[in-house]
């Protein structure tokens, strides 16, 4: 994967966090309801999208540090969360922001097994 693939990835993954953030919360509902999926599939797109985001930074050739990408993700899921209360019906909670770097730590986690595995070889 090249520099430009990495960010481009990186940028459609933040945008889709952003705007799925600040949808107003019927919006939300009506769209989990219209999939006829269960409540918590947002909190699955939030883990998803953050482990995706760290896969890319974490993987070459941006190969960013674990520590920087955690810092990098915990101040993510802080403003995103902190975005909601602009949000129509829309509420921040320390549980989503858990989801989230949960997400990035199996991220991280799943890049740095990949590597140690071809490593070896």
């Amino acid at each position: 994967m090249t520099h430009r693939v990495s960010r481009a990835l990186i940028g459609l993954q933040l945008l889709a966090l952003l705007v799925g953030t600040q949808m107003p919360g019927a919006w939300r509902s009506g769209a989990v309801q219209a999939l006829h999926a269960p409540s918590w599939v947002s909190s699955l797109a939030h883990f998803g999208l953050f482990a995706g985001m760290a896969m890319a930074l974490a993987a070459r050739p941006l190969a960013w540090p674990a520590a920087r990408i955690v810092l990098a993700a915990l101040a993510l899921a802080l403003l995103t969360e902190g975005l909601q209360f602009l949000a129509i019906d829309r509420h921040p909670r320390w549980l989503d922001v858990g989801i989230d770097l949960a997400g990035t730590l199996a991220g991280v986690g799943l890049i740095n097994m990949v590597s140690l595995c071809f490593a070896r070889r």
